[in-house]
Protein backbone atom coordinates (compact mmCIF):
# COMPACT_ATOMS: atom_id res chain seq x y z
CA UNK A 1 0.00 0.00 0.00
CA UNK A 2 2.52 2.52 1.22
CA UNK A 3 4.85 1.86 -2.08
CA UNK A 4 1.74 2.35 -4.35
CA UNK A 5 1.11 5.87 -3.09
CA UNK A 6 4.79 7.07 -2.87
CA UNK A 7 5.01 6.25 -6.97
CA UNK A 8 1.72 8.49 -7.32
CA UNK A 9 3.15 10.79 -5.33
CA UNK A 10 6.50 10.24 -7.43
CA UNK A 11 4.62 10.56 -10.48
CA UNK A 12 2.51 13.86 -10.15
CA UNK A 13 6.25 15.76 -9.69
CA UNK A 14 6.64 17.80 -12.82
CA UNK A 15 9.46 20.34 -13.68
CA UNK A 16 7.91 23.57 -14.70
CA UNK A 17 10.39 26.12 -16.75
CA UNK A 18 10.42 30.11 -17.29
CA UNK A 19 11.95 32.97 -17.04
CA UNK A 20 11.50 36.23 -14.62
CA UNK A 21 11.46 39.92 -16.56
CA UNK A 22 11.43 42.87 -14.89
CA UNK A 23 8.24 44.72 -16.11
CA UNK A 24 9.66 48.00 -16.84
CA UNK A 25 12.26 47.21 -18.71
CA UNK A 26 11.60 43.34 -20.24
CA UNK A 27 15.13 42.59 -18.97
CA UNK A 28 15.93 39.36 -17.42
CA UNK A 29 16.42 39.42 -13.44
CA UNK A 30 18.54 37.03 -11.82
CA UNK A 31 18.45 35.94 -7.98
CA UNK A 32 14.80 35.18 -8.09
CA UNK A 33 13.62 33.34 -5.30
CA UNK A 34 11.38 31.14 -6.48
CA UNK A 35 9.40 28.64 -4.35
CA UNK A 36 6.98 25.79 -5.28
CA UNK A 37 4.42 25.55 -2.48
CA UNK A 38 2.60 21.78 -2.98
CA UNK A 39 6.30 19.87 -3.73
CA UNK A 40 8.57 22.51 -0.88
CA UNK A 41 10.97 22.74 -3.14
CA UNK A 42 12.76 25.88 -4.33
CA UNK A 43 15.54 26.85 -6.81
CA UNK A 44 17.05 30.68 -7.86
CA UNK A 45 16.79 32.05 -11.39
CA UNK A 46 19.84 32.47 -13.46
CA UNK A 47 21.81 35.33 -14.83
CA UNK A 48 19.18 34.92 -18.19
CA UNK A 49 15.89 35.27 -15.77
CA UNK A 50 15.92 31.17 -16.79
CA UNK A 51 14.85 28.69 -13.91
CA UNK A 52 13.66 24.91 -13.21
CA UNK A 53 11.59 24.21 -10.95
CA UNK A 54 10.60 20.61 -9.22
CA UNK A 55 6.66 21.27 -9.11
CA UNK A 56 3.85 19.32 -8.92
CA UNK A 57 1.03 19.35 -11.40
CA UNK A 58 -1.06 21.29 -9.51
CA UNK A 59 0.94 23.69 -7.85
CA UNK A 60 1.58 27.59 -6.36
CA UNK A 61 4.77 29.33 -6.81
CA UNK A 62 6.08 32.20 -5.16
CA UNK A 63 8.77 34.84 -7.03
CA UNK A 64 10.50 37.16 -4.95
CA UNK A 65 13.12 38.82 -5.08
CA UNK A 66 15.18 42.45 -3.52
CA UNK A 67 14.03 45.53 -5.21
CA UNK A 68 11.26 44.08 -6.76
CA UNK A 69 7.02 42.87 -5.81
CA UNK A 70 6.48 39.68 -4.98
CA UNK A 71 4.38 37.58 -7.35
CA UNK A 72 2.53 34.52 -6.91
CA UNK A 73 1.54 32.38 -9.87
CA UNK A 74 -1.06 29.52 -10.00
CA UNK A 75 0.19 26.48 -11.74
CA UNK A 76 -1.64 23.69 -13.78
CA UNK A 77 -1.05 20.36 -15.32
CA UNK A 78 -2.23 22.08 -18.22
CA UNK A 79 0.42 24.41 -18.91
CA UNK A 80 2.85 21.84 -18.51
CA UNK A 81 1.30 19.63 -21.11
CA UNK A 82 1.16 22.62 -23.84
CA UNK A 83 4.92 23.10 -23.26
CA UNK A 84 5.55 27.05 -22.89
CA UNK A 85 8.04 27.81 -20.75
CA UNK A 86 6.21 30.86 -18.41
CA UNK A 87 6.72 34.40 -18.67
CA UNK A 88 6.67 35.62 -14.97
CA UNK A 89 7.25 39.67 -14.69
CA UNK A 90 8.00 41.15 -11.49
CA UNK A 91 7.53 45.32 -11.00
CA UNK A 92 9.56 47.26 -9.17
CA UNK A 93 8.97 48.11 -5.56
CA UNK A 94 11.66 49.53 -2.95
CA UNK A 95 11.70 49.31 0.75
CA UNK A 96 13.62 52.15 2.58
CA UNK A 97 15.77 51.19 5.94
CA UNK A 98 16.68 53.48 8.73
CA UNK A 99 20.53 53.49 8.53
CA UNK A 100 22.88 50.93 9.70
CA UNK A 101 25.65 51.46 11.41
CA UNK A 102 28.26 48.86 11.94
CA UNK A 103 31.15 49.56 14.62
CA UNK A 104 34.19 47.25 16.25
CA UNK A 105 33.14 45.32 19.51
CA UNK A 106 33.68 47.82 22.49
CA UNK A 107 35.02 46.61 25.96
CA UNK A 108 32.53 44.46 27.75
CA UNK A 109 30.81 47.21 30.10
CA UNK A 110 30.18 49.31 27.34
CA UNK A 111 28.52 46.72 25.19
CA UNK A 112 26.33 45.69 27.70
CA UNK A 113 25.10 49.10 28.74
CA UNK A 114 24.37 49.66 24.65
CA UNK A 115 22.62 46.34 24.55
CA UNK A 116 20.68 46.98 27.62
CA UNK A 117 19.86 50.58 26.31
CA UNK A 118 19.17 49.42 22.73
CA UNK A 119 16.08 50.99 21.49
CA UNK A 120 13.39 48.37 20.28
CA UNK A 121 12.91 47.91 16.97
CA UNK A 122 10.05 49.51 15.09
CA UNK A 123 7.77 46.57 13.98
CA UNK A 124 7.35 45.16 10.24
CA UNK A 125 4.59 46.64 8.41
CA UNK A 126 2.49 43.52 7.74
CA UNK A 127 -0.02 45.07 5.86
CA UNK A 128 0.89 43.75 2.82
CA UNK A 129 1.33 39.87 3.53
CA UNK A 130 -1.91 38.58 1.74
CA UNK A 131 -3.80 35.68 2.81
CA UNK A 132 -2.89 33.68 -0.34
CA UNK A 133 1.32 34.46 0.93
CA UNK A 134 0.27 34.08 4.20
CA UNK A 135 -0.47 30.44 3.58
CA UNK A 136 2.03 29.80 1.61
CA UNK A 137 4.71 30.66 4.20
CA UNK A 138 3.06 28.89 6.80
CA UNK A 139 1.92 25.81 4.64
CA UNK A 140 2.86 22.59 6.56
CA UNK A 141 2.31 19.57 4.22
CA UNK A 142 0.89 16.90 6.12
CA UNK A 143 2.77 14.58 7.88
CA UNK A 144 1.31 11.16 9.86
CA UNK A 145 0.13 11.42 13.10
CA UNK A 146 2.00 10.56 16.44
CA UNK A 147 1.11 10.18 20.08
CA UNK A 148 3.64 11.45 22.66
CA UNK A 149 3.06 10.54 25.94
CA UNK A 150 3.70 13.10 28.82
CA UNK A 151 7.36 11.73 29.60
CA UNK A 152 8.32 12.19 26.19
CA UNK A 153 7.06 15.50 25.95
CA UNK A 154 8.93 16.61 28.58
CA UNK A 155 12.42 14.79 27.90
CA UNK A 156 12.09 16.81 24.21
CA UNK A 157 11.69 19.72 26.33
CA UNK A 158 14.43 19.62 28.67
CA UNK A 159 16.55 18.46 25.51
CA UNK A 160 15.68 21.09 23.92
CA UNK A 161 16.56 23.51 26.97
CA UNK A 162 20.13 21.56 27.63
CA UNK A 163 21.44 21.78 23.72
CA UNK A 164 20.76 25.70 23.93
CA UNK A 165 22.77 25.83 27.65
CA UNK A 166 25.40 23.96 26.32
CA UNK A 167 25.61 26.27 23.15
CA UNK A 168 25.86 29.17 25.34
CA UNK A 169 28.47 28.21 27.21
CA UNK A 170 30.47 27.05 24.29
CA UNK A 171 29.95 30.18 22.24
CA UNK A 172 30.95 32.35 26.18
CA UNK A 173 34.16 29.90 25.89
CA UNK A 174 34.96 30.66 22.55
CA UNK A 175 34.00 34.35 22.50
CA UNK A 176 36.51 34.83 26.05
CA UNK A 177 39.18 32.51 24.06
CA UNK A 178 39.36 34.87 21.67
CA UNK A 179 39.65 37.90 24.13
CA UNK A 180 42.90 36.14 25.73
CA UNK A 181 44.10 35.77 22.46
CA UNK A 182 43.97 39.54 21.92
CA UNK A 183 45.33 40.25 25.54
CA UNK A 184 42.26 41.82 26.81
CA UNK A 185 42.06 39.53 30.35
CA UNK A 186 40.23 42.67 31.64
CA UNK A 187 37.02 42.57 29.37
CA UNK A 188 36.20 38.25 29.88
CA UNK A 189 32.67 37.49 30.41
CA UNK A 190 31.63 34.67 33.40
CA UNK A 191 32.02 31.46 32.14
CA UNK A 192 28.37 30.82 33.02
CA UNK A 193 25.62 33.27 32.19
CA UNK A 194 24.55 35.29 35.54
CA UNK A 195 20.97 33.69 35.77
CA UNK A 196 22.48 29.69 35.93
CA UNK A 197 24.75 30.62 38.81
CA UNK A 198 23.49 28.97 42.47
CA UNK A 199 22.95 31.35 44.93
Amino acid sequence: MLASVSLVAQQERIWIEGQVISADSLLPLKNVHIISRMARSGTISDSDGSFILRGTAIDTVYFSVIGYGYSIRKYRDTDHEEGKPWTVLLHKDTVMMEEVVVRSFYDWPTFKHLFVHMKPIKPVNLTDVTDELKDILLYVRPAPMTFKGPIQTLYDLFNDMARLQRRLERNRKYYNDQLMREGRLDELIPEEPDHTEKK
